[in-house]
């Protein structure tokens, strides 16, 4: 029973109480009290008393087991979440610096396409240096003749291979100087 501790020794003495004046008062109390004996020790007794012990078992272990195992699915529940929750947080923050750049990075998307015009203005210059055909053209690099200092003559050996832009231009710039000599050859 769920009763408190005080209130149960109440009614324990009351029980006996009641028990010692009816031995003392009445024959039918003590004929019924002595007959309970054997009854309780026939079948009847027997499942009674199996009936109480599987009641103190469900109320005593069995009890405890179910409010562990409700505990534990709680905690496990719990540390799930708190996985979820703390994995949520520290993407946000692994990824929050990223994020700030590339919405800086939209925010300034007129003034980075500006500078990008602006560099590629830059380098106009130079592209046409490159590309340039000046001093140099393909017949030169075919045979055609031109002079140096000493009066020799150099041509440019035809290229078999596609040269990079780098290598180009590093061989026309030589074609133009022409008083370099036989060493760019």
């Amino acid at each position: 029973m769920n009763i408190y501790e005080d209130q149960k020794m109440v009614t324990l003495y009351s029980l006996v109480g009641l028990g010692v004046v009816g031995w003392g008062t009445s024959p039918h109390i003590r004929c019924a009290s002595l007959l309970l004996v054997p009854k309780m020790l026939g079948k009847e007794g027997r499942l009674f008393v199996l009936g109480y012990a599987l009641a103190a078992i469900y109320e005593g272990p069995a009890a405890n087991l179910r409010n562990n195992l409700n505990e534990v699915i709680s905690s496990l529940g719990c540390t799930v979440q708190l996985q979820i929750n703390n994995t949520r947080k520290a993407w946000r923050v692994s990824v929050g610096p990223l994020r700030a750049v590339l919405k800086d990075l939209l925010a300034s998307k007129d003034s980075l396409k500006a500078e990008t015009q602006n560099i590629t203005k830059s380098f106009e210059d130079l592209d046409d240096q490159v590309n340039s055909e000046t001093g140099y053209t393909l017949e030169n690099s075919m045979g055609l003749e031109g002079t140096a200092r000493g009066g020799e003559m150099y041509r440019a050996v035809p290229s078999r291979y596609h040269l990079s832009t780098q290598k180009m231009y590093e061989l026309k710039t030589k074609l133009r100087c022409s008083c370099e000599g036989r060493q760019y050859m």
